[in-house]
């Protein structure tokens, strides 16, 4: 039987996952959202694409500074602010270990993978439940996998969501952390709104089509 295993990878050291990462993460301009795609070559380097929003400038600075990022560029993203980075980099610990992980124990990473508000990977991994167990044995001490969700995996099975920009996701994120869908509700408008430094109408709207889309495909 395929299992799915949700987790969130919280670094217990300050070099993080990769020292790309770390100078992206501490920059006040920009805002790491999402992994779309990850690949380790036999000469452990990999190639990389980010997610991201903020100032461009900072983020292109920021890849220069790098001495392991080999080659880089940035792709202009839909939103007005966002943006994709493709980035060639030099394996680092943890970052080459965990990945090596997913060949040693047969296990497909469902992308795109999400930073989360704290700046850390909330990851998926789909395969057999010895493998994913064994797996997570294995994972680097400087690493805490927190597990947040798991179950039988159904690959026709598609989530509601999976149709929202990066923006309502993290508008949506937001409301469901600070328990906006809790009874009796914890949070308004205009804490999401400050806590996604965005407008109280635009958090509205977002809010209002995503529950307008999950409606809407529950009734399908």
């Amino acid at each position: 039987m395929m299992r799915y295993f949700t987790f969130t990878l919280v670094p217990l050291a300050d070099r993080y996952f990769h020292p790309s990462l770390v100078a992206a993460r501490e920059h006040p301009d920009i805002t790491l959202e999402q992994m779309k795609y990850i690949n380790l070559f036999e000469d452990e380097t990999g190639v990389v694409l980010l997610g991201g929003r903020g100032d461009p400038e900072a983020a292109a600075e920021v890849l220069d500074s790098v001495e392991d990022v080999v080659d880089w560029e940035l792709i202009p993203g839909n939103d007005e602010d966002g943006y994709y980075a493709y980035i060639h980099f030099v394996g680092r610990e943890p970052a080459v270990g965990l990945l090596k992980l997913l060949d040693e124990y047969r296990l497909v990473l469902e992308l795109p993978l999400r930073f989360t508000s704290e700046g850390y990977l909330r990851v998926t991994v789909i395969g057999s439940d010895d493998n994913i167990q064994q797996a997570l044995r294995n994972v680097p001490e400087t690493i805490d996998a927190q597990a947040t969700q798991m179950g039988e995996y159904n690959p026709d099975d598609e989530r509601a969501i999976a149709g929202l920009t990066e923006r309502q996701r993290e508008v949506l994120e937001a409301a469901v952390e600070m328990g906006y869908y809790e009874v009796p509700r914890q949070a308004t408008y205009e804490e999401i709104a400050e806590a996604c430094d965005c407008t109280v109408g635009t958090v509205g709207e977002h809010l209002n089509r995503i529950e307008s889309q999950i409606i809407h495909s529950a009734m399908d």
